[in-house]
């Protein structure tokens, strides 16, 4: 044990969706990091809807923990997601630091808890714990997205979990009372940021139903647009081989005036020009609707989430 504990007041904001089969596991690492390392300590645990025994397990948990943290449950009235249910848990927690844990995936090991809070004293309000392996294709395939066309200096990559400071909360509620994406708002907020890479072990992989698969592309759509010029190149782009397809119809009409074998007058130029002008203005529209969707949302949205309610646990 140490004889000098940490003086800062941490909060652990703990995302829980049918993690009934992980959450004592956790909880045990979490609570075993902050007992030894901290005086004063706080565990902030979202219900995102969970359809298992998740609630009951942490309950569980704290009925046999000898030495009684103090645990928040919030619960959210019906599933919405990663994001808004961190939010919740993160505009409930009063510590200095915020640890964010967005899944419960013990995946490292727990002297990493304390190298990114360390790393956070040395002048960095945000730090990510990253790991090294195991990164799904569809995630790597997102963050190229998201990098190629970010107009800030951060990167994104797949991360475990991250310690906030007050201050990069205080920045980012100033910068947006909408929050759609809490790790591009830290990364991009103009504070101190870093990121530390481990070698994390294999797990199981678990499996995600198709209201969390729809969430999460949602929420990766809406990030790319906010965040990102992406559809400003993909217009651009548009742009170009719409020009291309003019150039090589104009090409073919000067061809088939010297040509001998001509199609009917003026025919095919005029049909494929039209279907191709058509398609390009429907992608256009799309594009443009999407933005406007985007910003009337970041607007006029007020309600960020839906609390059924919170529970004092201890």
């Amino acid at each position: 044990m140490l004889r000098n504990k940490e003086k800062n007041f941490v909060s652990c904001v703990i995302y829980l969706h049918n993690e009934g089969k992980r959450i004592r596991e956790f909880l045990k690492l979490i609570c075993g990091v902050m007992r030894e390392n901290f005086e004063k300590y706080e565990i902030v645990c979202v219900n995102d809807g969970c359809g298992d025994d998740t609630v009951e397990q942490v309950k569980a948990f704290l009925e046999e923990e000898p030495c009684k943290p103090v645990v928040s449950l919030i619960n959210l009235s019906f599933y919405q997601g990663t994001e808004s249910a961190m939010n919740a848990g993160r505009d409930l927690a009063v510590g200095d630091f915020l640890f964010e844990f967005d899944t419960c995936e013990p995946d490292f090991e727990p002297s990493l808890i304390m190298e990114v809070y360390h790393r956070a004293l040395e002048g960095c309000d945000v730090v990510a714990a990253a790991p090294r392996f195991g990164i799904p294709l569809s995630s790597r395939l997102f963050y190229l997205v998201y990098n190629w066309g970010n107009r800030f200096r951060e990167k994104l990559g797949q991360e475990r979990f991250r310690l906030v400071s007050r201050r990069a909360v205080n920045r980012v509620n100033q910068m947006n009372s909408y929050i759609p994406y809490r790790k591009a708002m830290y990364m991009n907020c103009g504070l101190q940021v870093d990121t530390i890479r481990y070698d994390n072990k294999e797990l199981t992989k678990r499996h995600k139903n198709r209201e969390e698969w729809g969430n999460r592309s949602a929420l990766a759509t809406d990030t790319i647009i906010i965040f990102t010029n992406v559809l400003e190149k993909l217009s651009l782009a548009v742009s170009v081989v719409l020009l291309g397809a003019l150039l090589i119809m104009f090409g073919y009409l000067v061809y088939s005036i010297f040509s001998k074998n001509r199609p009917v007058e003026g025919w095919l130029s005029i049909m494929s020009l039209m279907s191709f002008g058509f398609f390009m203005m429907s992608v256009m529209l799309t594009l443009i609707l999407k933005y406007l969707s985007v910003l009337l949302n970041m607007g006029f949205k007020r309600q960020r989430y839906v609390i059924e309610g919170v529970e004092k646990l201890t």
